[in-house]
């Protein structure tokens, strides 16, 4: 009961601590080490599962999914909605936000370019407004974009639960104990070693599954460059042949970026800052050599860069090129490789 209310407290906007601890409290945590999910539950995490064409069916027997639940606070009620501190709302089950469902429904993140796609219209209208047909719609949906949020960030639910355990987060919502907030100087190194070349292209129109901004920074370098953790975190690998190809995670305390069309993965896990999570490559819909590096902060501060596009944000990620500067200005170079193309994605 402590648990929950703690939870409930810190969504619906009641003071939580004023610093961040280096874990969540215990009394945070203890009520969902054996949650009593309804008798349904599971179920309805197979059934999704089954419908989402992409997921790991041995996922249906995972206990870590009903403590992810349980930790969120919302008693897995699929109406659930709180408000926090910072305005934003967070809905569902899985307690994400409009944004963060945007970021996990397009078949791009996917390895299946014909998988399910979930809309931003689950979030903003209601769950049944999900175009479905299984009569548990509102359950299903909101199952599988709570587990594609773990596939995507942690790869597996017992990933998923251990990185609540350190830190006390699972998505953007403010747990007790942690730090929210806004994140100003995110990066602690350069996610590409060496000189590099970048210019502000976040929103830029790209074509390929669909006409759509362009999410983050493209940084060059030759193919086999090191890309680097620039925090410390939990670093997770995916791939699809066909938008992204290879690209690597690092989850932190603050937020997670994404670096993609990798030409091979280094150290994954827990990482610390500067190692090496994996190499510059053209995999994907990449037209030349570079890390298209994404900054998908928990709290954006404001106000917020506007790019030359005239973006601020795309879904929950938001203009790296600022924070970058920091961090890679002193190795910028100030103009791209000879031979370098544009734009260099798809």
């Amino acid at each position: 009961m402590l648990a929950a209310a703690l939870v409930l407290a810190t969504l619906v906007g009641v003071p939580g601590p004023a610093t961040a601890s280096r874990r969540p409290p215990r009394e945070a945590l203890e009520g969902c080490f054996r949650p009593d999910p309804p008798g349904s539950f599971r179920r309805h995490v197979a059934t999704a599962i089954r419908i989402s064409r992409d997921l790991p069916r041995s996922w249906a027997d995972a206990p870590e999914i009903a403590k992810i639940v349980c930790w969120q606070g919302s008693g897995f009620k699929t109406d659930f909605r709180a408000k926090g501190p910072s305005g934003r709302v967070w809905r569902g089950m899985f307690a994400m936000t409009v944004q963060e469902v945007e970021t996990i429904f397009g078949t791009w993140m996917t390895s299946d370019r014909n998988a399910l796609r979930l809309t931003p219209r689950c979030f903003k209208w209601g769950w049944k407004a999900c175009p479905h047909t299984v009569a548990n719609a509102a359950w299903a949906q909101q199952i599988i974009a709570g587990l594609r949020w773990i596939w995507l960030n942690h790869g597996t639910p017992s990933a998923a639960w251990a990185h609540i355990k350190r830190i006390g987060r699972f998505n953007s919502a403010p747990r007790p104990g942690t730090d929210d907030r806004a994140t100003r100087a995110p990066f602690r190194r350069c996610p590409v070693a060496g000189r590099v070349y970048y210019r502000d292209s976040f929103g830029d129109r790209r074509t390929v599954g669909g006409s759509h901004p362009h999410w983050g920074t493209d940084i060059v370098a030759p193919t086999g460059r090191a890309i680097l953790a620039p925090f410390p975190g939990f670093a997770v690998a995916h791939r699809d042949s066909w938008f992204a190809g290879l690209y690597v995670t690092v989850l932190g305390r603050q937020g997670y970026v994404r670096n993609v069309h990798l030409s091979r993965v280094g150290r994954l896990g827990e990482v610390r800052t500067g190692d090496v999570i994996g190499y510059v490559g053209s995999t994907g819909d990449a037209r030349g050599p570079h890390d298209h590096f994404e900054w998908h902060p928990w709290r954006a501060p404001r106000p917020l860069h506007r790019a030359p596009s005239g973006f601020r944000s795309v879904m929950d990620a938001i203009d790296p090129y600022p924070f970058l500067n920091k961090v890679c200005g002193a190795r910028r170079l100030a103009d791209p490789p000879p031979g370098t193309a544009e734009p260099l994605e798809r």
